[in-house]
């Protein structure tokens, strides 16, 4: 009959239904699983960037804050300009105070985002920056020793001729208080020149550390108090009692024995002077070590003096030879380790001394 329509057969309906519902199903269980692929990549991701040894953020064109790595912040404050995240921060090395007063530097890195906006990581590259200072100090000391040996050399010879001469004067005058006393402060000028001369010869005399297992709070407990600040000035060990340095007991005790009289020095004018050892363990250079901190309360070096203290005759003390801590850093170079020093004027100083740990039998 013209004019009627022919009605869809219900058979292919039903099994268009069914090919759409199971295409559907298929789709949505592919879903499921692209969905939870992409959660496990993320969750990975999110570790790996939680692992990584530098911060990250991602900014937005405006500023906001898209993504970080480190969401409980920096415990401290960057001690010049705004802080990485904020508008003006300057890049490049940063220097950063820790909530526990600890100076780190950081190296700050400001890229473009590709859909706008930047990414900011920031690296502590405390120990390379002080690496790095301390090769080229080793380097200058180095030139500087060899030509202070020479010298050296060339003076002790006519030195100990005034020494003997000195010495017989003092006894040709003995009846003669005016010219004895003369002759008593050119012997003493010349005894005060030939230890000068002595240092200095040790100073640039090659050093060959006969490691043993040094336990830092008993070695430490000991050099306080042997040290003249013993008597006058309170001191906490809190170095745990599982600490030990590898290395040569003698040598390190010079190195205690010039910082803990530096420090007597520095306490000299304080009203309530102290002395505060720590340790904590680290790794350098993928080998276990002792970071040792030696902090006082005392006057301070000045940021100018801070750069030069390693250097040989240079002393902030007036009457010192200014050759103990140029000893101190040839010694703890020669064992491996590391050594700065952090201070403020009226604040004090803190000396880090980072060596190696025994090795695990």
């Amino acid at each position: 009959m013209s004019g009627l329509q022919a009605h869809p057969d219900p058979r292919q309906l039903l099994e268009a239904f069914e090919a759409f519902t199971a295409a559907s199903e298929h789709l949505q269980a592919r879903y499921e699983a692209l969905q939870a692929q992409l959660g496990q990549l993320q969750g990975e991701l999110q570790t790996v960037l939680e692992a990584v040894p530098f911060a990250i953020w991602v900014l937005g064109e405006d500023g906001s804050l898209r993504f970080t790595n480190r969401p409980q912040g920096l415990e401290g404050r960057f001690l010049q300009g705004p802080a990485p995240w904020e508008p003006g921060s300057p890049g490049g090395q940063r220097r950063f105070k820790t909530g526990e007063g600890r100076e780190l530097i950081f190296e700050e890195e400001r890229r473009s985002a590709p859909h706008g906006g930047a990414i900011v990581t920031l690296r502590d590259v405390t120990e390379a920056v002080f690496q790095a200072q301390q090769a080229t100090r080793e380097d200058r000391l180095a030139a500087m020793g060899r030509m202070a040996a020479e010298l050296a050399h060339e003076i002790r010879n006519p030195l100990g001729s005034l020494a003997l001469f000195s010495g017989m004067l003092v006894e040709d005058l003995g009846e003669q208080p005016g010219p004895l006393e003369l002759a008593r402060k050119m012997q003493e000028g010349v005894g005060r020149l030939n230890r000068v001369v002595g240092n200095t010869l040790a100073f640039s005399r090659d050093l060959h550390p006969k490691p043993l297992d040094v336990p830092l709070w008993a070695f430490w407990e000991d050099a306080l108090r042997h040290a003249t600040l013993a008597e006058a000035v309170p001191w906490e060990n809190r170095i745990p009692e599982t600490a030990a340095w590898e290395g040569d007991p003698d040598l390190l005790r010079q190195v205690a024995q010039n910082l803990l009289q530096n420090a007597t020095r520095a306490l000299e004018d304080t009203d309530q002077p102290r002395v505060v050892l720590d340790a904590a363990e680290e790794t350098m250079e993928g080998r276990p070590c002792w970071h040792l901190t030696l902090t006082d309360n005392g006057c301070g070096i000045p940021a100018e003096a801070l750069s030069r203290v390693f250097d040989p005759f240079f002393s902030t003390f007036g009457g010192g030879t200014g050759l103990g801590l140029a000893v101190c850093h040839r010694i703890i170079v020669a064992h491996g380790g590391l050594l700065f020093i952090e201070s403020q004027v009226g604040r004090g100083t803190t000396v880090h001394l980072r060596l190696p740990a025994p090795a695990i039998p």
